[in-house]
Formats: structure tokens, sequence, C-alpha cells
């Protein structure tokens, strides 16, 4: 292979790895739009670091500053405590021309809810032309938190000593089982959230089901002023069913929400106006991603024209071409060495793990929400780096003409090792799955990477598919016979293949209201069964496992003939 012919196949890959960053991050265009104000946003103004469960709380420079920003873009704000500092934010909120729908929070500690209680009747008689409208508990049904009684006693407590509307806020399923808590507010609050929902919804079945639930609920209280306190969308995180949480559906939704509401005369909240990194610990990556502005205060969408998934992806594409014209030249230098084949071969790997390196740096710096998660995630890209290196390396080594093969034990190891992490991230998801993540992102290097070197064995070096696969040959067969447990790594991959898709089917019978609606077992049985596939993130993930398999299944067919 000529020097000239080096240079132009590593420039074509880097071409073609610019041309993938754009493709994955290109402006999806979303037609809906609604450029008006939203009439009030969940205000909870915690950063990074801060959260009710470290019982670090924003200080009021910056709640003012929180709440400076959202002129313009609300009319109004929703809180969810009296205490925790926020006891600031009627006062700075009706300096900036903002209304206020102030809350108590309710909880399992009495003396804290008195405290709450006292707390908001305090504010909305201090401030009654900035807080229009004061709510007693949140999803404190929901959570079994009180009996509904003690729910009642502090509803009474407050309308006695407030010129405010009053009411509660939960879930709508929570409105319809107890329906004697109508008569104790002057409106009803309801939460609208369609991908929490027990039988998950589409976006694009959105509008459907804001409209269908608000008539029930209005039907079920004829005359009840009815408010949507929670409605909205995440915008990273796991999948359920055929509700997908990303950039897109998240604008999709919001604007749906608009225009719903302004055409059916729907009063609305929004949540929340930031992401709140703390919720992670409760709910995953999910539940820290349903802001319309990201915890480093950048907005993510716009109310009208295209959604950008990421407008940072040229410089992750520059970063990740640029280690992978890196890693091409340094094995092509002498391009005599190789063939046109195992220099096309060594271009496309090192692009390749260029951009799986990044695309890692990205998913981990993403889900990492405190100090501790940092560490986590370096520790997950050194590994995911360590391993594309070595992938990189074998190929440039193994597929040049005078090559040595690569031994490693590192990475034999390595892709054991994240079989082993699959398997357990399968069981767990079948065991208690929604909040936790789905991991295509954080398989990438053990699954594309090593399925795509092996497939270049096979095309350069003219192996079979086992001899191509088996873990102890991938680089340079290092393994004693035996050591890896080549076995027992399968047969818990297999199994994985089974009970990753399964886990939806799992959640979804686990429902409560899934039940309800759907007593008959001969109801339930389709629906159950479509789980199994609905959810697109885990069947990606499903099919990720069974790649994964295929070094151990290699392995496990050599060994069974003598060959390894």
């Amino acid at each position: 292979m000529s020097k000239i012919f080096a240079y132009v196949v590593v420039a074509v890959m880097a071409a073609v790895n610019v041309a993938g960053w754009w493709w994955f991050n290109r402006p999806i265009p979303v037609e809906l739009s609604f450029n008006e104000p939203f009439p009030s946003v969940s205000f909870a103004p915690f950063r990074r670091g801060q959260g009710p469960i470290t019982k670090v709380f924003p200080p009021p420079e910056q709640i003012v500053e929180d709440l400076r920003s959202l002129v313009g873009v609300t009319k109004g704000v929703r809180t969810y405590t009296s205490l925790e500092g926020m006891d600031i934010v009627p006062k700075a909120a009706g300096e900036l021309g903002l209304e206020v729908t102030h809350s108590a929070w309710l909880g399992q500690k009495r003396a804290n809810n008195d405290m709450e209680i006292a707390a908001l009747i305090k504010s909305a008689n201090q401030y009654p032309d900035t807080i229009k409208r004061v709510i007693v508990g949140n999803e404190v049904l929901l959570r079994q938190d009180l009996p509904v009684d003690e729910l009642i006693g502090h509803i009474r407590e407050v309308k006695a000593k407030v010129k405010q509307p009053v009411t509660y806020a939960d879930v709508w399923a929570f409105w319809l089982k107890n329906p004697q808590l109508a008569k104790e507010v002057d409106f009803i609050t309801i939460h609208i959230l369609p991908y929490w929902e027990d039988e998950p919804i589409g976006v694009e079945h959105a509008e459907r089901h804001i409209l269908m639930i608000t008539r029930m609920v209005a039907q079920a209280f004829p005359g009840k002023p009815i408010l949507i306190g929670e409605a909205g969308w995440p915008t990273r995180g796991r999948s359920r069913g055929p509700a997908v949480a990303n950039m897109e559906n998240a604008a999709i939704f919001v604007r749906t929400l608009a225009r719903v509401s302004k055409e059916n005369g729907f009063d609305y909240n929004v949540v929340e106006a930031f992401d709140q990194p703390w919720k992670a610990k409760l709910e995953g990556t999910v539940g820290a991603k349903w802001g319309v502005v990201d915890e480093d205060r950048h907005v993510k969408f716009a109310m009208s024209g295209p959604v950008e998934p990421s407008p940072l992806w040229p410089m992750h594409a520059m970063v990740s071409t640029v280690l992978g014209v890196v890693a091409g030249l340094w094995f092509l230098r002498r391009p005599e060495r190789y063939d046109a084949k195992a220099g096309l071969a060594v271009a496309v790997i090192a692009q390749l793990m260029g951009a799986l390196v990044i695309w890692q740096v990205i998913n981990a710096q993403a889900l990492a929400y405190d100090a501790l998660e940092d560490y986590w995630a370096y520790a997950r890209v050194t590994a995911h780096g360590a391993l594309a290196v070595l992938l990189v390396k074998a190929a440039g080594q193994g597929f040049a003409r005078d090559g040595v093969p690569l031994a490693s034990k590192t990475g034999e190891w390595l892709v054991a090792l994240y079989g082993f992490c699959a398997i357990s991230i399968s069981l767990l998801l079948l065991l208690n799955g929604r909040y936790r993540d789905i991991p295509p992102m954080e398989f990438l290097a053990p699954c594309v990477g090593v399925t795509v070197y092996a497939l270049a064995r096979m095309a350069v070096l003219g192996l079979d598919w086992k001899q191509a696969f088996a873990i102890s040959k991938l680089f340079g067969g290092c393994f004693p016979g035996g050591v890896c447990p080549t076995g027992k790594i399968l047969a818990g991959l297999i199994v994985s293949v089974v009970i990753s898709p399964l886990s939806e089917v799992v959640a979804l019978a686990r429902g409560e209201d899934f039940v309800a609606s759907h007593p008959k077992l001969s109801d339930q049985l389709p629906m159950l069964t479509g789980a199994l596939w609905e959810n697109r993130e885990m069947c990606v993930w499903t099919v990720m496992v069974a790649v994964m398999g295929l070094p151990f299944l290699a392995e496990w067919l050599l060994s069974r003939r003598g060959e390894s």
C-alpha cells in the first residue's frame, strides 16, 4: 500500500466520522410551535451538589438569579415547599412581576408538616398580591406518606387561614381513587405525565391523553376548576415502552401541551424549569432531566423551529476525528507493511474507536450528578478507552504483513468484565428497572468495537468466524486454558437475552393502574406480549447482549473441539 493511498484512506474515514456526528446531531424539524409565555413552571432552583437529600439549599442570590432568568419565559412559578430557603420566592417573584403558586411540602414527619403549613400560611397572608393560589401537599397519597383524613385536616387548616384558593396536587388517578378530597379544595390540581403512566404513552399520543384525562376528571368532579399542576417530558434517560426520553420528544410534548391548553382553555404548569441533578439518586438519569433549562442554565430547546440534539457536536466530532487520524497514521506511517484491505481496516477501526470513546465520555458526563458519580464516570471512561486502545493496537499490529499479534491479558479480561456487567445489569433491570438506565451507550466498545474488529479479522486474515471472534484469539490467545469462565459468561448472556425484554413485561404487569384497568388475564396478555418489543431501546440492548456473547460462544465451540 502506498503512502498516498494510506493518507487518502485516513482522510476518507475521518470525513465519514464527521458525517456520522452530523447525522446523529442534525437539527430535527418539529412543526409545532408556540411562542407565548407559559402560565407557570415548576420552580426548584437546585444546582449540582444541592438538594433536599444532602440538605444543601440554594442561597438567596441564586434563587433571585434563577427567577430573573424566567422573566418573559413564564407568567408564574410553582413552588413545592415554603421552607428550605423558598420563603424568599414570593417577595422576589413579585418584584419581577411573576405570580406564585406557593406550596407546603407534606411528608411522614409531622413536626416538619406543621412548620411547612405555618410557613405557607404566613407567606400567603404576607404576599396576597403575588401568591395567587396555594397547594397543600404534593403527591402525598401517591407516596403513601399520610392517610387521606390527615391530609384533609391540613387542607382545612390552610383554607381557614388564607384568602387564596386552596388545592392539593397529585397524579390524576389518585383524585379518582379519593373523591372525597374534591369537597375540601377550591380547585383540583392533577399531574398528567404520560411518560410515567403505568401504561406509558408515546409522545405522538400526548394530545389525546391530555384531553382524555382532563375531561375524565372534569366529568368526575363537575363544577370544580382544574389545574394541570405538572405536565412535561424528560430529555434524557431510559425509555419506558413507547415513551422515549429525548430532546425532540420533550419539545414536541411541551409545544403540544401549550397549544392544546390554549385551544381548550386549560390552566397548566410545566414541569419543570430547571434540571434537578439530585433527583437522579432517586429516579435515575430520567428523574434529573425534566427541565426546559439544563443544570448549567442553558435553554434546551426553543418553542418553535427545529430541535438540536447537541449544539456541541462539532467539537466532539473534531476531537474524535483527531484521535482516529492520529491512531491511524501512527500504524500506517509505514504503509508498505499493509495491503489495501488491511490499511482500510486499521483506518476504520481507528476512527470508530475514536468516536465510541468520545460518545462514552459525553454519556458518562451526562449521567454524573455529584462528585462520587464523577469518579465513577472517570472509571468507566478509562475502561472504555483502554479497550479502544487495545483494539486499535491489535488491528495495527495483527494486520501488518510482518506484524506480531498483540498479546494482552488486559484486553481479554476487559471483554469478560463487560460480559459479567451486562449480565448483572440485565438482572437488575428485571428485578427493578423502572428508574434504572438501559445502558447501550455504556457498552459501545465491547459490543460494536469488538465486533467490527472480529469481522475485520475475518476479512483481512481470512479466519473463520470462530477463530476471528473467540475471546482467547482476539488479543493474541494469551489466556491459559480454562482461566476465563467462558461457559458461565456465555450462559449468563444467553439468559440476559431473554430477561432483558422480559423486564418490560414485568414492569408493566406490576402497575396498579394497569391491573385495575385490565383485570382479566385475556385483556392483559396482548399488552404484555407487545411490551416485549415495544421499547426500542430495550430491543437494542437485547441485540447488543446477544452480540457480546459471540466471543464467548466462539471460544466455547473451539474448546469443545479442542482448538482453543
